[in-house]
């Protein structure tokens, strides 16, 4: 075949195809689906396609993880969340809405910690939720983001594992969304 009669493919912007592939695995089947294979496959290209562009699953992944984090932040922004319990609320529905991304956030056996861009975008979330302890005494702020991400992060965790609408439903409460609302009153 000549150059001129051989199906070119173009992929357009690969990485952008291979992070929305590895999340929709990511969301489905949940972290063990994550394989540079599986990736690579269900965005139908060649499994070394995304080594020039992550360098391994780790890299990917990582990258994957800073979307999430810049997402989360998003969310959190104080347009969409103006005060602490709206900050605390959008946190927690960013988790029940992407559970699967949200894990692997927080998977440091998944995700390189020291990437850059993961560390920015990771840095610019928990920006957001320094204001919640922003009426804290300076000497006790530390502390106090660290309860207040504790409470956060936990029901975050209950409500992505599922075990939350139970108890929304004994206490009356009658959705998880309602016991949220009453959570971080």
């Amino acid at each position: 075949m000549t150059e001129a009669k051989r199906p070119s493919y173009h992929h357009g912007d690969l990485p952008a195809a291979l992070l929305r592939s590895a999340r929709q695995l990511l969301e489905t089947g949940g972290i063990s689906t994550l394989k540079l294979r599986a990736i690579t496959r269900h965005a139908g290209v060649s499994a070394t396609a995304a080594a020039p562009h992550f360098g391994s699953l780790s890299g990917l992944l990582s990258a994957l993880a800073a979307q999430g984090f810049l997402e989360l932040a998003s969310v959190m922004a104080p347009e969409h969340a103006p005060t602490p319990r709206d900050v605390a609320l959008a946190y927690v529905r960013f988790a029940i809405a992407s559970p699967g991304l949200f894990t692997l956030m927080f998977r440091s056996d998944a995700i390189d910690r020291q990437d850059p861009a993961l560390r920015a975008a990771s840095e610019r979330a928990f920006a957001r939720l320094a204001g919640l302890s922003a009426e804290a005494a300076p000497e006790a702020r530390a502390a106090t983001m660290i309860a207040l991400w504790g409470k956060v992060h936990g029901v975050a965790v209950l409500a992505t594992d599922g075990l939350l609408g139970g108890i929304a439903a004994e206490s009356g409460a009658q959705t998880l969304d309602r016991l949220l609302e009453q959570v971080f009153r």
